[in-house]
């Protein structure tokens, strides 16, 4: 049974210098279809979402919260995706336990979800990290940095446990 949330989480001060570090890999644009082909896939980011989506790429499930950088930014194609979606409100620092619910259905679904986040989804990574099988693609962005790429495996499933145990209530 997975982890169950039913107040919301807040990140410390002590853990944003961990979590503004790169997990994964910085991938480029053109290495993205070898990289994912054949794996779950999950984007969390506009930018990151928008640009798979103009590579033909569907992910499996799309985080978006119609912002870059803080600045309020609509990509066409992100709201012409997914078979399903759902509104969330999630405030910025925080894992709301609407956010956590909504990503654990989007990825029992099997169907192409995208989610939208009234508020922020930068933290959306832990959930999805949570949830996601082993061998699954975590598509995510970093500011001024690029697209990054993580290939779930146990130990960032441990390590993302450990986050959640230290995040506040």
């Amino acid at each position: 049974m997975p982890l169950e949330l039913d107040k919301p989480l807040h990140l410390p001060e002590h853990l944003r210098s961990e979590l503004q570090k790169v997990h994964g890999s910085i991938i480029q644009e053109k290495d993205i279809p070898n990289i994912v082909k054949g794996h779950y896939n999950v984007c969390v980011g506009d930018v990151v979402t928008n640009t798979l989506l103009h590579i033909g790429i569907e992910p499996d499930v799309a985080v978006v919260d119609y912002k870059t950088k803080r600045e309020n930014m609509v990509f066409n194609r992100i709201l012409n995706f997914g078979k399903i979606s759902y509104n969330v409100i999630n405030p910025a620092g925080t894992i709301t336990p609407e956010l956590w619910n909504t990503i654990y259905i989007a990825m029992k679904s099997g169907k192409k979800v995208r989610i939208d986040v009234n508020g922020e989804e930068d933290l959306a990574i832990i959930p999805v990290v949570y949830f996601s099988p082993v061998g699954a693609m975590v598509i995510y962005g970093i500011p001024n940095t690029g697209l990054a790429i993580l290939e779930v495996r146990h130990e960032d499933k441990k390590n993302v446990l450990k986050i959640i145990e230290e995040m506040e209530e």
